[in-house]
């Protein structure tokens, strides 16, 4: 659970980078923190105004064609931890050059709904000038709850096999 007053520090620094942009002086470390404080808000705005226009393409399936990559980026970060109120809880950070690697875990109504109270795994985001240009996460499938989350969306070791042969 984030203390309150945390909570309304990372709202602030959401409206100001919402505001102003991003700010090429930004480190990659304060640029996840506007990251997480802005989902933590439900501030989608902040959170766009930090996905730079030439990001990586984001592999979400509810992606369509017809999205430009900062808006599928937008859109996989809107539906997996903002619409869902998702809380970080940071395990690890490691800064390698341009690169965050942020091992959380992560709760939210979604997952509970799969029955299981939390997920775990790593953000990995890629910053330079200021925003985002590279983000993904990738589930720790070592972990019980996280594997069968995610085997409840057909994803990963405990991913439903058909039993249809060939």
């Amino acid at each position: 659970m984030t203390h309150p007053l945390l909570r309304k520090t990372f709202a602030a620094l959401s409206i100001l980078a919402g505001a102003s942009g991003a700010w090429a002086a930004d480190s990659p470390d304060t640029v996840f923190d506007r990251y997480v404080g802005a989902v933590h808000t439900g501030d989608m705005a902040a959170v766009r105004a930090l996905i730079a226009p030439d990001v990586e393409r984001s592999d979400f399936v509810g992606c369509r064609p017809e999205m430009n990559n900062p808006v599928c980026l937008a859109h996989y970060i809107e539906t997996t931890v903002v619409q869902p109120k998702a809380q970080f809880t940071l395990l690890h950070r490691q800064l390698d050059g341009d690169t965050v690697s942020a091992k959380l875990e992560v709760r939210s109504a979604w997952y509970t709904k799969a029955g299981v109270e939390r997920i775990v795994g790593v953000d990995i985001v890629r910053v330079r000038n200021g925003l985002i240009h590279g983000f993904r996460f990738v589930p720790d499938f070592g972990d019980e709850p996280t594997a069968i989350f995610f085997g409840t969306l057909g994803i990963g070791p405990r991913a439903a096999i058909s039993s249809a042969k060939p």
